[in-house]
């Protein structure tokens, strides 16, 4: 059975989600489609590139994955076809898919040839992924939907925390539907450079964390701050049965400062 899997910022008000299942139905027999997530947070490449790195790469060999975020349907868009870990990652090339598959090997072909069925751009899934996705499950042979290129147009870098003697400055890269906030710092790299010292991170000059926590019941109270490691391995801030990011208010893009003593 062909697995495809649904990534996008649609939200689920709207009919994109029925009408792109119906056509997938339709085009591909034996289909189970998988909904990842759509209500990535609108036009928002980074935490798209997130979802869609820690959520789908480690399918099994042939799935299709549609991703939908941030992506703008003209006669010169540049939508691809990323062939990573012996699946399929229909994309477009927006600075997403250099985020997703940052040191991973791939191929990359440019499918803008691939031609619209409707003289409009509006929907890009409609008009040119599903036709691709079909084409892809008939046959494995690239080649057949546009040309392979070396490299992405659009790239974009993960952003790295700010290591100091005396001082971790984080970035705050995702934030999920509890309000929890994920740090650019996976748990190695922090064990590595707090090594056997301690640490603090003030916030709001309300909280002090002085420890990793387990889970999130390993403080006191509920609504008592803790850092944690999510099963992505980033650094995660959190509530103790509350949202950090809206009560406390941080972003995307928010700096955490972890200073080490």
């Amino acid at each position: 059975m062909q697995i495809i899997t649904l990534t996008t910022d649609w939200g689920n008000k709207d009919y994109y989600i029925g009408l792109i299942k119906s056509q997938l139905y339709r085009d591909i027999d034996q289909v189970n489609i998988v909904d990842i997530s759509h209500n990535v947070e609108k036009f928002d490449t980074l935490s798209a590139a997130f979802v869609v790195k820690n959520a789908c790469l480690n399918f099994p060999k042939n799935t299709i994955h549609i991703i939908d975020v941030n992506t703008f349907e003209s006669s010169k868009s540049s939508f691809l076809v990323v062939r990573a870990n012996e699946q399929y990652f229909i994309c477009t090339d927006n600075g997403l898919p250099s985020l997703v598959f940052e040191n991973i090997k791939v191929e990359i072909y440019d499918t803008s040839f691939v031609l619209s069925d409707s003289n409009y751009y509006t929907f890009a899934v409609w008009d040119n992924f599903c036709k691709i996705a079909k084409i892809i499950n008939q046959t494995n042979d690239l080649s057949s939907l546009g040309v392979k290129q070396n490299e992405f147009a659009i790239k974009k870098a993960s952003s790295l925390p700010f290591i100091d003697r005396d001082m971790i400055s984080c970035t705050i890269i995702y934030i999920d539907d509890y309000g929890n906030a994920y740090l650019n710092m996976d748990n190695e790299e922090f064990a590595k450079n707090i090594s056997d010292k301690n640490f603090e991170i003030t916030l709001n000059n309300r909280y002090k964390i002085t420890k990793i926590s387990q889970s999130y019941q390993d403080v006191a109270s509920r609504g008592d701050a803790l850092l944690t490691i999510s099963v992505t391995g980033k650094l995660e801030l959190a509530l103790r049965e509350g949202n950090f990011a809206k009560l406390l208010g941080y972003k995307v893009g928010s700096t955490i400062n972890i200073a080490i003593k």
